[in-house]
């Protein structure tokens, strides 16, 4: 994708991620998240040219809104971009330098070239400069320390020769290696480091005074000796520029993910998980910014210009409103209610209430769902302390928002209507993650896009039945690809299809016990710290479990939120992805969870199934 593409199509709402730091362009900071989580497209927004671009098209209705917040994060001004920013992508022809460089001499060498190269490329980009065509135009000069590599005072074009004849020395030695012997040498330091923050720069203008920002992406594919090598250098120089850290969480450890060291600040100025980010006070905030991607690449698509996804998907509940079945549901309920209570008075006043009902045939039948939870909880109850007193009418109405959402899903999937609709439950489904929400909304496109006949053809609203169907189509296929994209992924397989099913049968209990539904399951934190234990002797049984676990969290598949209380007791809990909700018909809200023991957890990663359940339903208080 072009520059200009990337500028048109950016979501200015990515950037909320970083609106509640002082300085988000200061000191350290990581981006962590899952495949997918939005990770290089923040770090790309920060480089010269998108940032140049966002000044020059301000007045493009569609970019002004991300030149605005760029503008207050004081990356750009209306003559241009404040911010100099060099990234630098490794891949995973790091892992093969790993195994012969000790030390991680040629490592921190090749990153020297790499960060003055990725430079030079910035300055140019900046100065409106071709690279490497203008090099001769740039110069920079600098004091360095005694025995630094990088050239004191150099032009552009003797900076780039001095990092190419690193990077042709760095390949002429692994040519000529045979079999992988141990290398020495390479550089002490990171010099490139304090050259990048320090150095003065110039360019066919004058000085170059932005402020500066390294960007270094895709950090999993370094091998973790290099990983944390880089990590420390960066964290201990504490140079006055800004860094920007981007990774997958797949490069973390079991402690990291398992622990608060993934959520949490330590010795860095901010840790950012994206997903996490995205959850809880900041939901509407990622529902914003996914929208504002799903409307930019839909008004560019041939045939769709100028139009707007969202109000082709259907949101209102009266959409199937004149459905008959709703109105026989309500009557088999209420049938269904009158044998149960076998004429006991103590439930006349609430039935008579519902019967009395007239708001519409859905939200008739789901009062009437509602109700029959409420009783069955009621009965269960009277059983135990035989309290027979009728039960009046205007009690009914505060139990029943207490249940309606178990009462709405639980009547869906017995009837089989849609479930999954609209685009607050698209954003739901996203489970927080940019590339998941992507997927969704680019199937949905796809049959909104396929009836439009030309340029004048208006496009019909895309039925509820219809967006469930599709939902539930990427919501298998993603179940299908699982064991290709996880390392562990027949166990993990096993491990979410027992966790599946465990979830609907706590979810569709009789009484709702747990509300809206069970979509997680937690476990003490002495369980938590068992799993996190370094030394792997003490967890010999529980190793698999623990990195199957870990997997899941690293692809955003299970969810972790740490210090759940419940009953004088900590844990940390596991959230299902919302499209593995769907999978499994659950509900999408969060709340439900119940805790289980490791050697549970195990035997659902060794068998895939949770065995005989008891019939006995938890108190209701």
């Amino acid at each position: 994708m072009s520059d200009e593409q990337f500028v048109r199509l950016f979501g200015p709402g990515a950037l909320d991620v970083v609106d509640d730091k002082e300085d988000p362009f200061s000191g350290l900071v990581f981006f962590r998240s899952a495949p997918g989580g939005g990770k290089t497209t923040l770090l790309r927004m920060m480089l010269p040219r998108p940032l140049e671009l966002a000044v020059s098209l301000r007045e493009d209705q569609q970019v002004k809104p991300t030149f605005d917040v760029l503008n207050n994060l004081g990356a750009v001004d209306e003559n241009g971009a404040k911010l100099l920013g060099a990234m630098i992508s490794f891949s995973t022809e790091y892992q093969d330098l790993a195994q012969i460089d000790r030390g991680n001499g040629l490592f921190r060498s090749l990153l020297d070239s790499r960060i003055v190269i990725a430079t030079l490329r910035s300055l140019l980009d900046q100065s409106g400069r071709l690279y490497p065509d203008d090099l001769n135009t740039l110069r920079v000069t600098w004091e360095p320390e005694s025995g630094a590599t990088v050239p004191a005072s150099a032009s552009g074009t003797e900076l780039f020769e001095w990092a190419s004849e690193i990077e042709r020395n760095f390949y002429d030695t692994m040519d000529d290696l045979g079999e992988p012997d141990e290398l020495q040498g390479g550089h002490t330091r990171l010099d490139s480091l304090k050259w990048f923050s320090r150095a003065r720069m110039f360019d066919g203008r004058g000085e170059v005074r932005s402020r500066r920002i390294l960007l270094f992406d895709e950090l999993q594919f370094l091998d973790n000796t290099q990983r944390k090598s880089l990590i420390n250098l960066v964290t201990n120089a504490r140079e006055p520029c800004g860094i920007w850290i981007a990774e997958r969480l797949d490069a973390m450890s079991h402690q990291d993910l398992l622990t608060e060291g993934a959520l949490e600040k330590r010795d860095y100025d901010s840790v950012i998980q994206l997903e996490t980010q995205w959850s809880g006070k900041r939901s509407s905030g990622f529902t914003r910014f996914a929208e504002q991607i799903a409307n930019l690449r839909a008004s560019k698509a041939d045939g769709f210009e100028g139009r707007e996804f969202f109000p082709l998907v259907a949101n209102d509940e009266e959409l199937d409103e004149g459905d008959n079945r709703y109105g026989e549901k309500s009557s088999e309920i209420e049938t269904r209610l009158i044998q149960k209570t076998a004429g006991d008075s103590r439930y006349e006043e609430w039935i008579a209430a519902t019967r009395e009902d007239r708001k519409g045939s859905i939200s008739s039948a789901i009062k009437w769902r509602a109700t029959e939870i409420l009783i069955e909880r009621d009965l269960r109850r009277s059983q135990a302390s035989f309290a027979f007193e009728i039960l009046p009418a205007d009690e009914l109405d505060e139990k029943e928002k207490a249940v309606s959402r178990a009462a709405e899903h639980f009547l869906r999937t017995e009837m089989e209507t849609p479930l999954y609709f609209g685009k607050d439950t698209l954003a739901a489904v996203a489970s927080s993650n940019i590339d998941q929400y992507l997927e969704i909304a680019g199937a949905l496109f796809e049959e909104i896009s396929a009836k439009i006949t030309g340029p004048r053809s208006i496009p019909r609203s895309l039925s509820a039945e219809r967006q469930d169907a599709i939902i539930r189509e990427v919501a298998e296929l993603r179940w299908e690809g699982l064991v290709r994209r996880l390392p562990q992924g027949y166990d993990a397989k096993r491990f979410l299809e027992a966790l599946g099913k465990y979830c609907r049968d706590q979810t569709f209990r009789p009484t709702a016990p747990y509300m809206p539904g069970v979509t997680g399951f937690a476990i003490s934190m002495q369980d938590r710290n068992t799993l996190a234990n370094e030394d792997e002797r003490n967890i010999k049984h529980f190793i698999q479990l623990r990195n199957v676990v870990t997997s899941l969290v690293a692809h955003n598949l299970i969810t972790p939120h740490l210090d759940r209380r419940a009953k004088g007791k900590s844990y940390i809990v596991f959230y299902l992805n919302r499209l593995l909700c769907v999978k499994f018909g659950l509900p999408l809200g969060y709340g439900g969870w119940r805790e289980q023991s490791l050697g549970t957890l195990h035997r659902w990663m060794e068998l895939g199934d949770i065995g005989e359940q008891p019939e006995r339903e938890p108190k209701l208080v």
